[in-house]
């Protein structure tokens, strides 16, 4: 179980840090500025959000998770199971509001997406702490190239 946590966990951060990253740069978006910079205000959003919440989903995710699953494996049947096993993820993630909130609902989807498939192994789980940390190098290499084009801009346009 705790395998497929650690995929979930794997999953879930990029993509958190993907929409929270577009809730808050479409909250700080400003006219006049360049499609490079607002590409790279997104790009570095993207990149802080992530290197913060992919360490706590990993650790916090993980074992409140495994923690509300077995809690939930306590009764009969399976929707109180799912049910139980939900509410004990939202009132985990309940810890820094919204903001945490919507990291365990996408947490506990991408789980119970991950119950029935048979590649749930720790080599699998291995290979998916890969996904953030690779997300994680493109987002901050596109930053600096981003930068780097800039630049150029900026010395071409000085001659």
């Amino acid at each position: 179980m705790v395998t497929r946590k650690i995929i979930a966990a794997s999953w879930a951060s990029p993509l958190y840090a993907f929409l929270l990253s577009i809730v808050e740069f479409t909250k700080q978006t400003r006219v006049g500025i360049s499609f490079l910079e607002s590409v790279s205000g997104f790009l570095l959003l993207f990149t802080i959000y992530l290197a913060y919440s992919f360490p706590v989903i990993l650790t916090y995710g993980v074992l409140t998770s495994w923690l509300s699953d077995w809690l939930a494996k306590r009764f009969n049947s399976d929707r109180v199971q799912w049910f139980i096993s939900f509410a004990l993820h939202i009132l985990f993630g309940l810890v820094l509001s919204w903001l945490s909130l919507l990291a365990a609902i996408l947490f506990f989807f991408i789980d119970r997406r991950l119950i029935n498939r048979m590649d749930v192994t720790k080599r699998a789980a291995i290979r998916s702490v890969f996904i953030p940390i690779g997300c994680l190098l493109v987002a901050m290499g596109s930053v600096y190239l981003i930068g780097v084009i800039q630049d150029l801009f900026v010395r071409f346009n000085a001659f």
